[in-house]
């Protein structure tokens, strides 16, 4: 009979505790709409179902999420998700990026990130079908417009390139607000692969360190090792009248750094980003890397790393044929109108004469062009990436006035080509004329 009152005295002091918490919540606030996306009605209500109750100041909570202490964590879901995207404050996203966050959203949808399962756990209701997922893809495919020549962008990376000196000592550059510091031998790093954003109209190299580039020869890429660091190089595009493009306009370069400890807090990495070509760091304060975090999310079974090696790079190939592999640097890049995409590497001579805009190479300076099909990334709907290997063409200067020797090979097998003399100097000719990205 005590024992029996003990556990009635307890049972009332928990359900008074109960109650009492009841009083004691946080405030989820509703702040006006002040603008949403220019969607269509059927777009608009799969980002609703899926993405409104966190992502936007109309949230609709259910009977249960508002009683504590699960009001708590309901609540820290709201003001977290409105940091990171808004709905309800469209308009205050740059017009540029608007698109972009479109492209960010489908693809956490796809890869299963957002929502969070524990949230559609009790949430049923906003589970995406696979067509109401089509339905947002659909969309965004037509948001994909084909590039035109534009003289303004032609300007503007013309200036762009004939003030950009790399011969010169760089300037202080700042470290952006998490404290890492910039690192300018990323020009110099190995090519790890490619990428076409026709979502946003950029392209990019992605060059990796020692470290990386000995994990991709190991196969240990899943996790990385510590000191493994990646450098994103993007530009704006320029497109000529045949479709080919080329790079425009320095954009930016971003960073991410392995060290599993110092950065256990952004899941193992230290990110970093800087801007045009005066490098201004990226992010207000230090939670920056909460945004490059969240963007990342989809490949948190891939160690956060959304770049596959591309297959023959410098970074990824044993130099069976001689070719000079461990030497190339990257000069330059391109997408050509056959859907194919290519990067142009140089050794130590040919880089310092193409960085400098030199009219000519001299003696034992070596280009290699190599040419990829494109394929669509799968980790990003609206990328391309460089699929299986087209060609790969080797220029070698000779000393004085003889002519540079020319070699091609094809197909993945990189089987020898015979050109024909014309065609050798037609090569030749394009290769040479190849203006080098800017890269400060």
């Amino acid at each position: 009979m005590k024992r029996y009152k003990k556990w009635k005295v307890v049972l009332l002091i928990l359900m008074g505790c109960f109650i009492a918490l009841q009083f004691i919540r946080p405030r989820i606030t509703h702040p006006p709409v002040t603008g949403e996306p220019d969607v269509p009605p059927e777009v608009s209500a799969v980002l609703r179902k899926a993405c409104y109750d966190c992502h936007s100041n109309e949230t609709h909570l259910a009977w249960f999420d508002q009683i504590s202490p699960a009001i708590w964590l309901v609540a820290g879901h709201i003001t977290e998700g409105r940091k990171v995207l808004n709905f309800s404050n469209w308009d205050s996203i740059p017009k540029d990026q608007q698109k972009g966050k479109l492209f960010e959203s489908l693809n956490q949808m796809q890869f299963n990130v957002m929502p969070l399962s524990q949230y559609t756990a009790l949430h049923p209701a906003a589970r995406l079908t696979n067509d109401e997922i089509s339905i947002l893809k659909n969309y965004l495919a037509t948001q994909i417009t084909p590039l035109k020549p534009d003289s303004n962008k032609i300007a503007a990376a013309d200036r762009q390139y004939a003030a950009w000196q790399p011969d010169s000592p760089i300037a202080k550059v700042l470290p952006v607000p998490n404290g890492i510091a910039y690192m300018p031998d990323y020009k110099n790093w190995k090519a790890i692969s490619s990428t076409q954003r026709l979502d946003n109209g950029t392209m990019r190299v992605i060059t990796g360190n020692d470290i990386a580039v000995k994990a991709i020869r190991e196969h240990q890429t899943n996790p990385w090792p510590d000191g493994t660091a990646f450098a994103k190089i993007a530009w704006d595009e320029l497109t000529d009248a045949a479709g080919n493009v080329t790079p425009g306009e320095f954009k930016q370069v971003e960073f991410m750094i392995k060290d599993s400890h110092q950065y256990a807090a952004t899941k193992g990495w230290g990110w970093a980003r800087w801007k045009g070509t005066d490098l201004k760091p990226y992010g207000k304060n230090a939670m920056f890397t909460m945004e490059c975090v969240n963007c990342h999310q989809p490949m948190r079974n891939n160690d956060f790393v959304f770049t596959t090696p591309t297959q023959h790079t410098a970074a990824s190939l044993p130099d069976t044929l001689g070719l000079k592999m461990n030497e190339w640097k990257v000069i330059t890049s391109g997408i050509q109108q056959d859907q194919t995409m290519s990067t142009l590497y140089g050794n130590d001579r040919a880089i310092a004469s193409a960085r400098r805009g030199a009219a000519t190479y001299p003696a034992d300076a070596l280009l290699t062009l190599v040419t990829w099909k494109q394929q669509p990334d799968d980790h990003w709907f609206g990328a391309v990436i460089p699929g299986i290997v087209a060609s790969v063409e080797q220029v070698q200067f000779q000393p004085g006035n003889i002519s540079p020797l020319y070699k091609k090979y094809n197909g993945k097998n990189l089987v020898a080509d015979k050109t024909s003399e014309e065609e050798i100097k037609s090569r030749i000719a394009y290769i040479i004329r190849q203006r080098a990205s800017v890269m400060p």
